[in-house]
């Protein structure tokens, strides 16, 4: 591997900033090692988009099914096929570790990390940063009650109580 160049297994941790949550739905920004510039989202469906392309453009973790779609990317969609090519490598960023953690949401943050895309979904672990606690989660959906129950948490029950009584 070149100097500079960020394996995929560590890129594949991003850093989620949520800012507001409104009507069940929150938005926020999204960090990544292979940039400096923050990836907005606005609703919880961009929120999943946007995360799922950067895989997909890293392809790690490789998907083990291809998602089907009933249309095709228009003028204004992007569709990000495959990896990124060694030439555009060499001139990505190179956001460091350090740099990654001072990132901060408004209203809380989370770290997660995709260690496998299998089943149409994804597994890995989300760790709620201004609380150092970290859970794992099996889908998407999981992911996603997870990171909505701090709004929960915020109110007096624990992360992990709220996991346990889901299960």
């Amino acid at each position: 591997m070149k100097a500079g160049i960020i394996s995929p297994a560590a890129a594949s941790e991003v850093r989620i900033c949520c800012d507001r949550w409104k009507d069940e739905d929150w938005n926020g920004r999204i960090y990544t090692r292979f940039a400096r510039e923050a990836i907005g989202f606005g609703t919880v469906k961009q929120l999943l988009e946007q995360l799922e392309q950067f895989y997909d453009w890293i392809n790690y973790p490789q998907t083990s099914v291809v998602v089907r779609s009933f249309h095709r990317p228009g003028k204004n969609q992007t569709k990000i096929q495959g990896r990124a090519t060694d030439r555009e490598e060499e001139h990505m960023a190179s956001v460091s570790r350090e740099d990654l953690e001072k990132r901060r949401g408004d209203k809380a943050t989370f770290v997660v990390r995709i260690q496998y895309r299998q089943n149409s979904t994804w597994q890995g672990q989300v760790t709620w940063a201004e609380e150092n606690q970290t859970m794992p989660f099996r889908s998407a959906l999981e992911l996603l009650k997870l990171i909505d129950s701090t709004m929960e948490a915020e109110s007096g029950s624990s992360w992990t109580e709220g996991r346990e009584q889901r299960q």
